[in-house]
């Protein structure tokens, strides 16, 4: 890819992509195994450079041939004298020469390229994906587009012309790019141009795929319409935009875990009034219910906010209501109070810090409670978070003090 410009090859405007650029950490890793996949969309890396100096030289010359559009000659020619200066240009180890330590592999001008291709592929596609989220209300199907040339890969041309929502599980492993040098992209299409209405979810499946001599790591595989089952190539299998925004974002949480009353009378909590038209209808999908909670907050699909809350921050975006294989989670029971849960995570009467036990693990959680008088029922939306996710629920009012146990960390002025 010697001498061709990236800004002409993705035709992005690359504020979104030197956003993601730059907002990675930095990793060291040997082995490029060692930062899996999902890591690398939050973490820069390159395999073999084990000094944070020379990852800093790499990144910056990536971020200015990013910032410019410039060419691979030119990103080659700005790190090559730094790279040479300091004895990682080259073939073999780069050791010190007083302690013996390894720190790492030389790199070969084919690496460089590579590196170069690579990490901002992934910039401007996290780019692209950021814009056509913002489109989804008016194109929200997405087709799968390869180049169809002699350098294609099988695997990656038996995906063109997959066409499904941008809220479709493929697109949280198979967005480009699917392989190093992959040349593949999404085109944004309205529903009016697409005479179909079926998803991915029959068509994916766990696989065991190869990584090395007699090494494999789980994956997630696609039958395409002849019946191979396709996956991205080892190290990629993400979307690296989706991936990038979700690290601090809760993914719902299936099995409530047990509350246990401590027996003491607390002050009653003075409910706020609210109307039943608050509530969603019965039947609501999951769709409508994570319209209805990011609405709250004044964001839409593809948007994100970080809240101060007491505790700490916590980040709100549609994430919220989509469970680990990307496929969308509701709030079950507590669909039609999806509004009501969004104001108790933004202005709750309490919050409660528990121990509580996961998966054989002690975790920390935050509780946040709100009191309502619907109409004149008395309800409280109660929404629980833990590192490894959340829950929600709405409880009568005689039920509110067994929620209301642990350490009491917040309460709201006008309930004291």
């Amino acid at each position: 890819m010697a001498g061709v410009d990236l800004a002409d090859v993705f035709q992005l405007e690359p504020a979104e992509a030197i956003k993601y650029f730059e907002a990675k950490g930095y990793a060291i890793g040997f082995d490029w195994r060692e930062v899996w996949q999902e890591a690398h969309a939050r973490a820069f890396t390159v395999a073999g450079v084990l000094k944070t100096d020379v990852l800093q030289d790499i990144r910056q010359a990536l971020a200015d041939a990013l910032k410019n559009g410039t060419t691979y000659a030119d990103f080659r020619a700005q790190l090559t004298p730094v790279l040479q200066r300091k004895g990682w240009l080259g073939q073999g180890s780069v050791v010190d020469t007083d302690t013996g330590e390894i720190h790492g592999r030389q790199l070969t001008p084919r690496r460089l390229e590579t590196i170069w291709s690579t990490n901002l592929q992934s910039a401007y596609m996290a780019g692209r994906w950021a814009t056509q989220m913002e489109q989804a209300d008016t194109h929200p199907w997405w087709e799968y587009v390869a180049v169809l040339d002699n350098r294609t890969r099988p695997a990656h041309a038996a995906l063109n012309g997959e066409c499904y929502r941008y809220d479709d599980p493929f697109w949280a492993t198979f967005y480009p790019p699917n392989g190093y040098r992959c040349r593949c992209r999404v085109r944004v299409r309205r529903a009016r141009e697409v005479n179909r209405d079926d998803d991915s979810a029959s068509r994916l499946e766990n696989v065991e795929q190869p990584i090395g001599r007699g090494e494999t790591q789980p994956a997630v595989g696609f039958k395409t319409r002849g019946g191979q089952v396709v996956t991205a190539d080892p190290g990629f299998g993400f979307n690296p935009g989706r991936e990038w925004q979700r690290p601090f974002t809760p993914p719902p949480n299936p099995t409530p875990a047990p509350s246990f009353p401590r027996g003491v009378d607390l002050p009653p909590l003075r409910p706020t009034l609210a109307s039943v038209s608050a509530l969603l209808p019965a039947g609501a999908g999951a769709q409508a219910q994570a319209d209805a909670f990011l609405q709250v907050f004044g964001l839409r699909q593809g948007e994100s906010r970080a809240l101060q809350l007491p505790g700490g921050p916590l980040v709100v975006s549609a994430d919220l209501f989509r469970a680990a294989d990307g496929s969308r989670a509701g709030l079950g029971e507590a669909a039609p109070y999806a509004g009501l849960l969004a104001q108790t995570v933004n202005d709750p009467d309490e919050v409660w810090l528990r121990w509580q036990r996961q998966e054989d693990r002690w975790q920390l959680a935050r509780r946040f409670i709100r009191a309502w008088d619907i109409d004149g029922r008395q309800v409280a939306t109660v929404f629980e978070t833990t590192q490894g996710g959340w829950q929600a629920s709405a409880v009568p009012a005689e039920q509110l003090p067994r929620q209301r146990d642990g350490f009491l960390l917040h309460r709201r002025v006008g309930n004291d």
